[in-house]
């Protein structure tokens, strides 16, 4: 598995606010009022990255403290680190999406401030959640990695 390149996170991120625009550009009228809940499981996400970024880093660069993890376990944090990039990336770009689709209406419909406040609210947390999914997958990696192939 590769690392994530910054072009990794752009594409999806374009292409979902594109995508979430135009879909909302016919469909806005038809949705739900959104409610302030809908970023916290992104936030918590983030959260929970940065915990295990913090745990696996210390494990990695063998800390004297720090508990023990298979290299498998730390593998499977590395995974999640990276997806939990994309999908940030993603939810990043629809949040995006509404916001743009909202901006005209901002001022006018009452529903359109409330929404727009909620995809703001949505659009930090998924960048949160992009940063903190860049941070557990970069703990992961070896500090001696390099050290070792020039060897």
């Amino acid at each position: 598995m590769r690392r994530t390149r910054w072009s990794d996170i752009v594409v999806p991120f374009v292409v979902i606010a594109v995508t979430a625009y135009v879909l909302l550009k016919f469909s806005y009228t038809e949705l739900l009022q959104l409610d302030y809940f809908v970023p916290a499981p992104i936030a918590a996400l983030a959260v929970a990255d940065v915990v295990a970024a913090r745990r696996v880093r210390a494990a990695v660069r063998h800390d004297p403290t720090a508990k023990p993890m298979a290299a498998i376990v730390i593998a499977r944090c590395v995974a999640l680190g990276k997806a939990s990039s994309l999908v940030g990336a993603g939810v990043a770009g629809a949040a995006l999406g509404l916001l743009v689709r909202l901006l005209p209406d901002v001022r006018v419909v009452r529903v359109a401030q409330h929404d727009a406040r909620v995809a703001s609210l949505l659009f930090a947390a998924a960048v949160l959640l992009v940063l903190a999914g860049l941070l557990l997958e970069r703990a992961g990696v070896d500090p001696n990695r390099d050290r070792e192939r020039e060897r």
